[in-house]
């Protein structure tokens, strides 16, 4: 195939005349089939016109015909990708780079495959490997080694990777935006608004920006100058956006304005589907099963019947209890997008609810097999193992004698006793909030929560409460042991770091649904005030329970384990392990101080 030939058909897919190009090069693959250049472009012009199947045809015929070529290898792995075949489009960035080291682009698209999966070794490795290649000179390898950081939760870490970024590359948005969002949280709230106004300048209105500028203001509680760009981000399409506004209204007490807000996201979506699927998700988290339904009901039938849509009405039966209904529209949704979490994530839970036990153990092993930190998966892999009387494998899961550890504080620096803490702590944190409810899309229900990441307020109380909890934390450690077959074992290395520290306030009714923590190691509850109510050993009001899942289901799955909260004690267990608490109900607070624990060294 002669070199003009193949530029001709190389511009018209440049000046985006795709058919024209596929048809061009059809003729020119006809006198030279294995044209592995015209492939490439017959793969791409595929694409582009949203023929993917077909595209991975001749995309594969291309490598096919250079298998030593790294940028085929990597166009393919992108193909893959957006294909969701995960693991192979990772075979092939790691094929592109086998053939040549320094190729930049399968190195960014490896390590950013590996962050969205969450694969927090695996892309750290592959992003150290990127700035390696690069000789530490390519602003983008920093950037993507700041996000792989900042996934891990080491925001310090990911805050030097940021800045290195930018200081070899002064205006680069990512790693300036980046550098904002970990700011944020540290606690440099201050900081992480002038980065964001500083892109807004110049033009840079991605919802993402607007969104994190909204927060930083929420954060410095100037809550009338973050709802504009909430707006903005609103206007220009963004779902979390949508979110992020319906949420401080409701933390806030305007639980109307947020169930007009999120109604008429729902009406709109015909223009904006992204929005109005935000929207149902706000509801149910809000527990409002029956306005999803009466909405959905309202929507054109194509959305009706649209996955995405279908699921979140299958979510919003199950709350409701009509398990068949749910677990039809689940098993349709799932049909038709496999490979979709979400929609996996719900058809699990529906088949549970309704008593399908084989079927939902045989996709949340695939799920498990795919993201095997996930916690959700663990989770649910034991409900089906319990219900379909495999207890051996459940109770070697949740063998709450040997991961579930009460463990005592020592008296934090500074102070006389733990009362005297507490007493300190609950003032400091809690005295003066502007919310009036527990946010959405938390486990809390009728209870207040820290706004912040904790682990970066530099407070005393809060810093020298993190310093007193590293020699229980050690010990749970220490004695987990490592044993490769289990979840929990399998990750410990000995050491740990601190992900995450919040404080929740539970007011009379309050609670926590079961959940689990789904990028979480170990998890825990730290008690400094407990209800009087709590002495109640039948009742159990306030104490913590383990083994029951936050779904109904069809035989019996009561809590296998419950610890009673007292002041100055840290329970430590699984992240996996179903965890919720029964309601209080008299005045008096039930305030605790949760962390998140990961293995490892921090980074």
């Amino acid at each position: 195939m002669s070199g003009p030939a193949l530029q001709r058909i190389l511009g018209l897919y440049q000046s985006g005349q795709a058919e024209q190009a596929l048809r061009e090069a059809d003729l020119a693959l006809s006198q030279a089939p294995t044209n592995a250049d015209i492939l490439h472009i017959r793969a791409l012009a595929l694409r582009k016109l949203g023929r993917l199947e077909e595209a991975l045809t001749a995309m594969q015929a291309a490598v096919d015909a250079n298998s030593e070529n790294p940028e085929l290898r990597n166009t393919f792995g992108n193909m893959l990708k957006a294909a969701g075949d995960l693991r192979e489009a990772e075979s092939s960035y790691r094929a592109a780079i086998h053939l040549r080291n320094d190729y930049a682009p399968a190195h960014r698209n490896l390590a950013n495959l590996l962050i969205d999966q969450h694969f927090l070794p695996a892309a750290l490795k592959a992003a150290e490997a990127y700035v390696s290649t690069s000789h530490e000179r390519d602003p983008d390898a920093f950037e993507v080694l700041g996000r792989a950081r900042k996934t891990a939760k080491a925001w310090r870490n990911a805050i030097l990777a940021f800045e290195k970024a930018i200081a070899l590359a002064p205006s680069h948005v990512a790693a300036r935006y980046g550098l904002a969002s970990c700011l944020i949280e540290t606690g440099a709230a201050g900081k992480c608004e002038t980065l964001c106004d500083a892109l807004i300048r110049e033009g840079q209105t991605a919802p993402q920006i607007l969104r994190l500028l909204a927060r930083a203001r929420l954060e410095q509680s100037r809550f009338q100058e973050a709802e504009p760009p909430l707006h903005q981000a609103i206007a220009a399409g963004s779902p979390d956006a949508l979110k992020d506004y319906a949420n401080v209204l409701w933390m806030t007490g305007r639980s109307e304005e947020a169930d007009h807000l999120l109604a008429s996201a729902v009406q709109a979506a015909g223009q904006r589907p992204d929005q109005s699927i935000a929207a149902f998700d706000e509801f149910l988290d809000m527990e409002r099963p029956e306005r999803v339904q009466s909405l959905h009901s309202g929507l054109a039938r194509v959305l009706q019947d649209d996955p995405n849509f279908m699921i979140r009405l299958s979510m919003a039966k199950s709350d409701l209890g009509q398990t068949e209904e749910a677990f039809g529209l689940a098993e349709t949704a799932h049909k038709a997008m496999p490979d979709h979490r979400n929609i996996a994530y719900q058809y699990i839970v529906s088949a549970l609810m309704s008593g399908r036990y084989d079927a939902a153990l045989r996709v949340v092993e695939t799920w498990r097999a795919r993201e095997s930190e996930d916690q959700n998966w663990v989770a649910l892999q034991g409900d089906a193992w319990r219900m379909l009387g495999r207890l051996e494998d459940y109770q070697r899961l949740n063998d709450f004698d040997r991961f579930v550890k009460p463990a005592q504080l020592p008296v934090p620096v500074g102070y006389a006793s733990l009362e005297e803490f507490h007493a300190d702590f609950i003032e400091q944190v809690h005295g003066s909030t502007p919310y009036k409810t527990h946010p959405l899309g938390q486990s809390a229900r009728q209870g207040i929560q820290s706004p912040m990441n904790l682990l970066f307020d530099d407070r005393p109380v809060v810093q020298n409460y993190i310093k007193a909890l590293h020699e229980p934390v050690q010990a749970y450690v220490d004695q987990l042991g490592r044993d490769p077959a289990n979840p929990m074992t399998s990750r410990n290395v000995g050491e740990f770091y601190i992900g995450g520290v919040w404080s929740i306030f539970l007011l009379a009714g309050g609670r926590h649904v079961s959940h689990t923590h789904p990028k979480g190691w170990v998890s825990s509850a730290y008690y400094m005030a407990v209800p009087p109510e709590a002495d109640d050993e039948e009742a159990r009001p306030g104490w913590i329970k383990f083994g029951e899942p936050p779904y109904k289901l069809p035989d019996p799955a009561p809590a296998g384990h419950w610890v009673k909260p007292t002041p100055g004690t840290l329970v430590l267990f699984p992240a996996y392990m179903w965890h919720g608490t029964v309601p209080i109900s008299g005045r008096a607070p039930r305030v605790a101080a949760p962390l998140d624990i990961l293995p490892g060294a921090a980074l």
